[in-house]
Parts: structure tokens; sequence; C-alpha cells
């Protein structure tokens, strides 16, 4: 059921008795820029930490608590051109406690109050709730260097990427940190309330019409609706851009960026999910038998395309003297598909591993909504579980092959040790 509770806002229930529970999401989407991803992200940490009601993390907790043990949480995202902050109310369903039929008001009020009041006093965020914020924010961008698979994988990006605001991370990026203040915080706040195009989500087993009496009283007025502009299309290069560096690690980071033809629920879609199923996405995939497993030249090795920015990942974790040959397996694999050197067992087994992953994902409640936010965002309708089902298991070994031979190596990145590691 779709509700339009003003221009740029609009509600979805999904109706479901598979869970004991309801999911409440509201989304705040606006055009992602780096420095106000930077921003906004901070804005979603300050709001789930206290609020005007609740000023300190122990009476939000002792709240949700009084909410028979309800879950908070946030989530700062790139949706390739766009930019999503969620924030996520778990509570389990009135019908199963008894005695209390008003919880999910209660959820709703608590959820407002979380996302419209915050605490703040002058037209500025609390100041010891932003420094501790700020402080937390600085330390995950660091961490992001001190895990290194992710780091590789956030330089091949910034290759991939190089000169365009796609380069940073959808939680943003640490040189824009700095210059935040309290007040400049609160205007960002005030413009993600007042401009952003807002999606309610709500998933369970509930009464429409109970659902739409909450939301009449939801502070939200109109507002211009965003574009429907978010798939990315980069400009494919003729040359493999190629970069080394050196941190102090024992095991090597060898990642490979394709671009890549399929975008989300496009005609491509499922033939390259069970491409990327047999090439890199499972144990008994090209990569992983071949590079990790027969020729023990790497620790890992796997493969992930985005399907919303048109491209393809490797990643490799591998002995630093490998790298030369690495790269060589690594493309033969590659040149295996284009070449249909892959067994129609292969296939069936990928689409029955492809089909259970998806079951999994629908048997969780946040996963489920997900995929139906995902569908109407990026595709603008909802498939179908039997949809998806068929759409998988009609791709052929030809259409796989037609596919591999689209993808396009354009950079390599190799993340390795000092070279006192590895004289």
């Amino acid at each position: 059921m779709e509700l339009e509770l003003a221009k740029g806002v609009e509600a979805f229930i999904q109706p479901t008795r598979k869970f004991k529970t309801i999911l409440i999401e509201y989304k705040f989407r606006s055009m992602y820029d780096p420095e106000q991803a930077t921003a906004r992200t901070l804005v979603k940490n300050m709001l789930v930490t206290n609020s005007k009601k609740y000023p300190t993390q122990k009476e939000m907790d002792q709240q949700m608590s009084w909410l028979y043990g309800a879950s908070l949480s946030s989530n700062s995202q790139r949706f390739g051109k766009q930019h999503v902050i969620t924030f996520r109310l778990k509570i389990v369903n009135d019908k199963y406690i008894g005695g209390d039929d008003r919880l999910l008001e209660e959820a709703f009020r608590f959820l407002e109050e979380v996302i419209f009041h915050p605490n703040v006093e002058n037209a500025r965020f609390h100041e010891a709730t932003f420094n501790r914020e700020k402080h937390n924010l600085r330390n995950e961008f660091e961490s992001i260097e001190e895990n290194k698979s992710g780091y590789a994988f956030w330089k091949l990006n910034q290759i991939l990427f190089k000169g365009t605001d796609q380069e940073y991370l959808g939680i943003g990026d640490h040189t824009f940190l700095e210059n935040l203040t309290p007040d400049h915080l609160y205007q960002t706040y005030r413009e993600m309330i007042q401009n952003d195009t807002v999606d309610i989500y709500i998933s369970g087993d509930v009464e429409q019409d109970r659902v739409h009496a909450i939301l009449k009283h939801v502070p939200l007025e109109e507002r211009t609706p965003l574009s429907d502009e978010v798939f990315v299309q980069r400009e494919n290069t003729t040359e493999v851009t190629s970069e080394d560096e050196e941190h102090d690690v024992n095991q090597g980071k060898l990642l490979f960026g394709f671009s890549s033809p399929a975008y989300y629920l496009d005609q491509t879609y499922f033939t390259a999910m069970v491409f990327n199923g047999l090439f890199g996405g499972f144990p008994h995939s090209k990569l992983f038998q071949n590079v990790r497993e027969k020729e023990s030249l790497a620790y890992s090795a796997s493969s992930y395309i985005d399907y919303i920015r048109g491209t393809m990942v490797i990643q490799t974790g591998i002995e630093f003297e490998k790298r030369n040959r690495v790269e060589e397996i690594v493309m033969e694999q590659l040149k295996d598909m284009q070449n249909g050197s892959f067994s129609d067992e292969l296939i069936v087994q990928t689409k029955e591993m492809l089909l259970n992953q998806y079951k999994q994902t629908e048997d969780n409640q946040t996963s489920s909504l997900s995929k139906v936010y995902s569908d109407r965002l990026l595709a603008g309708r909802e498939v179908s579980d039997d949809k998806w089902m068929e759409s998988i298991l009609a791709v052929t070994k030809e259409d796989v092959r037609k596919f591999a031979e689209q993808m396009e190596l354009q950079a390599i990145f190799f993340l390795k040790g000092m070279e006192e590691n590895h004289a």
C-alpha cells in the first residue's frame, strides 16, 4: 500500500505475517555531495544518541526498554548519484504481547521525537554531544585505513572514479569533517528535514487504516521531489590505470576494477548475477577454485558487481611476490568465461545458490524491506519473488558467455608491504 502524505513525502506499507516484529524506516534522500554527506552522516549519528526529551543515551535506552526492547539504528549510504539517511526502529508487534494495544503509536511517537526534536539550543546542536560524535566519526574515517582490505577497495574506487564525487565514500570524507560546527550542523539538519524527499516504510502484520491514521500526523510539509537520476555512467578508458602503495602489511591486496554493462533490474541484471556467482561470487567459482585452491596463489579471491555504478571489482589477498602470476591467472579465468569454458553443472549449482541466498534475504525483515526500497527507487517497480526466481532460472550459458565478453579491465591497485618486509 502506497500513500502520499505530502508532495515529496510518501509512505509504503509492506504487509507480511512472516515476522512477529514491525519495522519502521524513515528515509531522507538528496543528491549526493561528499561534503554534505559528511555532515549528514554526523547528523544521523547525533539524532540516535539523544534528543530534546531524552537528553542522554541512558534515557534513550530506557525509553526503548519501555517499548518492549525496541531497537533503534541509523544508516548513511550512497545510492549512485543520491544519498540516503535512514532511521530504523524495530518493535515487537503488540498483537503478541497482550494488554498493550498502543505500542505501534508509541513507537511512532518515539521515532518522531528522535528525528524531529533533536537536542538543540539556540539553533545549535548540544555541544558536548556534537564534540563526542564528531570525534567518533573521525575515528571511523581513520579505521578505514587500518582495515587494509577496505582501504584497498577505497583506493581502487578512487582510481575508477577519479575527478568525480563518486571517488568519495558514501559517508563522506574526513577532509570535510574539521570545518563542521554545532550551528553549521543544525543548518544541515534543517535542510534535510525541510527539503529532502522522504520515504516512510513499514513492514509487518499491521492494519493499513491504523498506520494511515498515525501517518496523518507526521510533521513533514510538501517539498520538491528529487529527480529519478540515480545510476552512474562512468566513461570507459582504453588504457588500464595501475597504482601501487607500500604499507606495513604482511599480505598484499591486489584489486582489479572492470567496467560492467549491468544495472539494477535491467536486461542484463540476472545474467550478471549468474556470471558473478560463476566467476567469483561463491566457493565453487573460477576465482576461488583456480586462484585460491588449485594454484594456491591467493589467501582470498572474490568478485563483486556494483549494479548502480556499472563496475565489477575483483579482490585478492596474496603473497607479494606472486602479484604477476595472480594477474595472469585472473585474466585467464575471465577469458575462460568469455570462451564458455564452464560446465552446465556449475551453472545449475550457481542458480541454486542464488535462489537460496534470495530466500534467506526474504526471511530477514530488514533485508526484505531493503529490497522493496531498492526495487522502487532504482527500477520504479517491484519484482515479485516468483518473477525474480524465474528470471534467474531463465539465464542460459550463452547469455553468461556474451556478458563476460563485455567486461573491460579499467584499473588495478596493489597494496604491498614495505621493501624490508619482502626483500
